[in-house]
């Protein structure tokens, strides 16, 4: 299974129910798609090399990865019609439609992670979100 992991860039550090997620994830041996921004993409990704799992794919807008802790396969999406915002959601948008699933950490707040909720949503995607 393909499962997109996201979350707020306000994420600090992983609570335990996070872990406990992440960890079900690898012993499923799931693909894991996440994106390269700061926070929840960068902590999960460092959590994941420090585990030694590498069924892991990083996603990001344009021709640069801002953070790939580590050195997983990138897949770069072109985003050059896009400013601001609207950029880094390319990368999101193509994970939601290549993801079977998603897993969210979310403070409540961010307009990235409810989008990403949104359109795994619309599209009928299992998606357990874990607010914080």
């Amino acid at each position: 299974m393909r499962i997109f992991i996201g979350g707020s860039k306000t994420l600090k550090k992983l609570t335990p129910a996070m872990i406990s997620a992440l960890e079900c994830v690898c012993r499923e041996g799931h693909t894991v798609y996440v994106g390269d921004c700061f926070g929840a993409d960068r902590l999960v990704q460092e959590y994941l090399a420090k585990r030694g799992y590498d069924n892991v794919w990083v996603f990001a807008s344009g021709r640069k990865c801002r953070n790939n802790m580590g050195r997983f396969s990138t897949i770069y999406i072109p985003a050059d019609d896009r400013e601001g915002f609207e950029f880094y959601r390319a990368k999101d948008e193509i994970m939601a439609v290549k993801a079977d699933c998603g897993l969210m950490f979310w403070d409540g707040k961010s307009r990235g992670t409810r989008c990403n909720i949104d359109d795994l949503y619309e599209q009928e995607k299992f998606t357990t979100v874990i607010v914080y």
